[in-house]
């Protein structure tokens, strides 16, 4: 991957340089100004633009496989469709699509300025270099840019590496904010910045607020709850009363808080939390396979008049292992509430060198049109072509 303003520099000159090229040879400037080779290379265009919408682009390998499956997710990765936009064949062909712009140009001009539209063909081209320099400023974005989900998923207190840069960032909070209604109003990271061991800056990232370092922004891309912690569970108990039967109970655990079971000298304690378990049945150890939340358990430990009498998992939507020897009570996970507030949260890095292009281009493509749509409404042009018909006044009028 190309980086550094010097090299922008000389991905801008060599775009300027081919156009150059390209458009002093006739014939080939013949074949660019062609109505059917814009509408192919066009056509073109707008066909690998879609199927790097569709497909999504730079994406981990394993997020193609669950989103297009087993199948067209690894098919997608070896075409290299997972990277369109930075492909020599999209960049070949936008290169195309602005060369055709270019010299479809310089024919318009050439005919408005001999019919005395100065104006207009100033405006026609200003209009059509904005074009060209929006394309110029994507072109540079695709060879010398990227955009990157990170690996991985940091909590608070955790450090992760900025890619092709020489700084690093320290997570010091990850949480999700709710509203009054308990809706979710806000993910935040807070993060320093850190450069050869100096702290350089601290920053808030949240959606669409995204931290701006040496050309590289970091934006909030995920944000989990805590995979080894939650607030609190809810178990339903069941223990031996001292009659005949047995008495359920559905109890609320807050993390690592021993509550009593109500009519009996057991209490109960919620010591672990797994957010997607791997359970070892010789064993009878579980093990954290993924944050993600899709087999949640949660280890409780078992107390009788102060004595700790042993610990048992519990897994959500798995009676089969509500059972366990030595213990007064049985009991299986009902629901749990996850922890917000010690969350993990996962950056997206992009550096994007082509954006000062593309405000540029965008800025002289209004420009452009301002120009020419103020002339056809009988503006600057109609005002040059009466000037230069005005025999002025009659001599002798006394003006």
């Amino acid at each position: 991957m190309i980086t550094g303003a010097g090299s922008e520099i000389a991905i801008v000159a060599g775009l300027a340089v081919t156009a150059v090229v390209a458009l002093s040879i006739r014939p080939v400037r013949t074949w660019l100004s062609r109505t059917d080779t814009g509408v192919a290379v066009l056509a073109i265009t707008g066909a690998l633009a879609a199927v790097g919408v569709f497909v999504g682009q730079n994406l981990p390998p394993e997020a193609y496989v669950e989103r297009h499956g087993q199948i067209l997710g690894p098919l997608l990765l070896r075409l290299g469709l997972t990277s369109v936009f930075a492909s020599w064949y999209f960049i070949l062909a936008v290169t195309v699509l602005a060369l055709s712009i270019l010299a479809c140009t310089f024919g318009r001009i050439t005919r408005l300025a001999r019919a005395r539209r100065r104006v207009t063909a100033i405006g026609s081209l200003i209009t059509h270099v904005g074009l060209v320099v929006i394309i110029a400023g994507g072109i540079v974005t695709a060879i010398g840019g990227f955009h990157r989900p990170a690996d991985r998923y940091v909590q608070a207190g955790g450090e992760i590496a900025v890619p092709q840069s020489d700084f690093t960032l320290r997570v010091d909070e990850a949480r999700t904010e709710f509203t009054d209604d308990g809706l979710v109003s806000e993910y935040v990271s807070v993060v320093t910045v850190i450069e050869d061991g100096r702290e350089i800056r601290t920053e808030r990232i949240e959606v669409n607020h995204p931290l701006v370092h040496r050309g590289i922004g970091v934006y909030q891309y995920e944000m989990l709850p805590a995979a080894e912690s939650v607030d609190e569970v809810t178990l339903g108990v069941i223990c031996e009363d001292d009659g005949d039967g047995e008495q359920l109970h559905e109890m609320v655990l807050p993390f690592l808080e021993e509550v009593a079971v109500p009519g009996t000298a057991t209490s109960l304690k919620a010591v672990a939390f797994l957010s997607h378990f791997s359970y070892d049945i010789e064993q009878g150890t579980a093990e954290l396979v993924s944050v993600r939340h899709e087999n949640p358990a949660v280890l409780v430990q078992v107390s009788e008049a102060g004595a700790v009498l042993g610990e048992r998992w519990a897994f959500l939507g798995m009676r089969s292992h509500d059972t366990g020897p030595d213990l007064p009570c049985r009991f299986f996970l009902l629901h749990y509430r996850p922890d917000y507030e010690r969350a993990l949260t996962r950056f997206e890095f992009t550096r994007q060198p082509g954006t000062p292009l593309l405000y540029l281009g965008f800025a002289a493509l209004s420009l452009g049109l301002v120009l020419v749509f103020w002339t056809r409404a009988g503006g600057a042009d109609a005002a040059i072509g009466r000037a230069a018909t005005d025999p002025g006044p009659a001599e002798g009028s006394g003006e």
